[in-house]
């Protein structure tokens, strides 16, 4: 159970690390020379053009802060975690810790910054990193419902006030839950159990579910092109899901297919990433993307740690 954990938070990780040189980058083919197969620099006028194959951009920068509150805190707490993220929105002013952030995230974190309470601070945005950030708190509380719950809607709600960011955050918990209880990566269980736990919170995201279930007979082309690949949630999750339940045994395919989208290429890799890892674990992801990629110890251990909260010794 512990490399579920560990994997789920690297998976996360790599597949940032893979995609965020080319976020954005028009894709224009799904086979053949032009897909991106392993890390590399992303050319000289992209945004991370600084960062050097295999460093993570800002979906993994802001998880780990998320991650890191929850372990220092022995749980959950606002104040802890918006403290935390006052500090990375501080850290943004280097370069070297720059990592392309979003605007939502950095307006939100300049009002903490300056003193609004974290429950003022966030803005009407269903902006994906809010979701994908949720992934430590979906793994911390995935055998406590009503203590995910109640982390999901704080956190979202600090920076992103949308309610479509909730039930996207609770669709990908759903996802690492049944990774974690060992279950089959079945699209019908998985899809109608995050329906019961989204309907609450946005229509519109039960809807993307339900035309999720209806294209994964397709090719990703005709798939990506009715689930989108933007940078809001309702398509990153379900786009996530698409390449998780296109090769949900196979690391390399699913997180170079997840990586190729376009769009927000990097938060769907990421969140891809982190259902797979929750399912097949550690053994699953070859050393080749665990050697060169940025703080993997730093990550591994932090699943450790994860694991020590979510299932305390007896």
């Amino acid at each position: 159970m512990i490399d579920k954990f560990q994997a789920s938070l690297l998976g996360y990780a790599i597949g940032d690390a893979l995609a965020a040189p080319i976020e954005d980058v028009i894709r224009d083919s799904f086979e053949g020379p032009k897909l991106i197969t392993e890390y590399v620099r992303a050319f000289p006028s992209h945004p991370v053009s600084h960062l050097e194959p295999g460093q993570y951009s800002d979906e993994t920068q802001i998880m780990l802060v998320v991650a890191e509150s929850l372990v220092a805190a022995r749980g959950f707490s606002i104040e802890d975690l918006a403290n935390r993220f006052v500090d990375w929105f501080q850290g943004q002013k280097s370069r070297s810790a720059w990592r392309f952030p979003s605007n939502t995230m950095m307006k939100a974190c300049r009002k903490l910054a300056s003193g609004v309470p974290w429950n003022q601070a966030g803005f009407p945005s269903a902006g994906v990193i809010a979701t994908a950030r949720t992934v430590p708190i979906a793994l911390a509380f995935w055998r406590t419902p009503a203590l995910l719950r109640d982390a999901i809607e704080k956190s979202c709600r600090m920076t992103h006030t949308d309610p479509r960011a909730v039930a996207a955050a609770m669709t990908l918990a759903t996802a690492i839950r049944l990774g974690l209880e060992g279950g089959e990566p079945a699209p019908d269980v998985l899809v109608n159990a995050a329906i019961e736990k989204a309907q609450g919170y946005s229509p519109e995201i039960v809807k993307r579910l339900k035309t999720l279930r209806d294209v994964l007979r397709l090719d990703p082309p005709a798939a990506m092109e009715q689930l989108g690949n933007t940078g809001f949630c309702f398509d990153g999750v379900p786009a996530a899901l698409y390449w998780f339940f296109r090769h949900p045994r196979r690391f390399d395919d699913m997180i170079v297919g997840a990586a190729n989208v376009g769009g927000d290429s990097d938060a769907i890799a990421a969140m891809a990433g982190a259902v797979f890892g929750a399912f097949n674990g550690l053994s699953s992801i070859s050393e080749k993307w665990l050697r060169p990629l940025e703080d993997a110890a730093r990550i591994r251990q932090l699943g450790c740690d994860l694991y020590r909260l979510a299932v305390p010794a007896k």
